[in-house]
């Protein structure tokens, strides 16, 4: 889309099913963008759980707050994810604080990036107790 192109964001929806188990997900990804908040919200009215994604770079952003608040409205279970450790990012301690402090939940990770920016090699996981490259 031409908008797309000229402001840098994604605002279109998509969706994608797959099978886990003996489950069916579907996974709706929305624009985070808060000029397209009406769409997200309609999306968080009608699902059984959501997947908050947080930029390494950025933290909690005002968007994040605001959507957290219908998930929280409604019950919705919500995973935590950061992404973005590719890049130059802000630590990882600094970030859960954030998460903790700005939404009030508790950040508990299960995996942890090794190595940020051009040094990231992957994720140690925590559970397992072993790198994932």
């Amino acid at each position: 889309m031409e908008i797309e192109k000229q402001r840098g964001i994604s605002v279109a929806s998509s969706v994608m099913q797959m099978e886990y188990r003996d489950c069916v997900i579907n996974l709706l990804d929305t624009p985070g963008h808060p000029d397209c908040s009406d769409a997200t919200y309609r999306v968080l009215t009608a699902v059984d759980a959501a997947l908050m994604v947080i930029d390494a770079a950025n933290g909690v952003e005002p968007q994040t707050i605001r959507l957290l608040q219908v998930c929280r409205a409604r019950n919705t279970p919500i995973i935590t994810f950061i992404n973005k450790m590719d890049r130059e990012v802000r630590e990882p301690l600094e970030l859960l604080s954030e998460i903790e402090g700005h939404l009030g939940m508790d950040a508990v990770p299960f995996s942890w990036p090794v190595g940020m920016g051009k040094a990231f090699g992957g994720v140690f996981d925590i559970r397992r107790d072993r790198m994932r490259a």
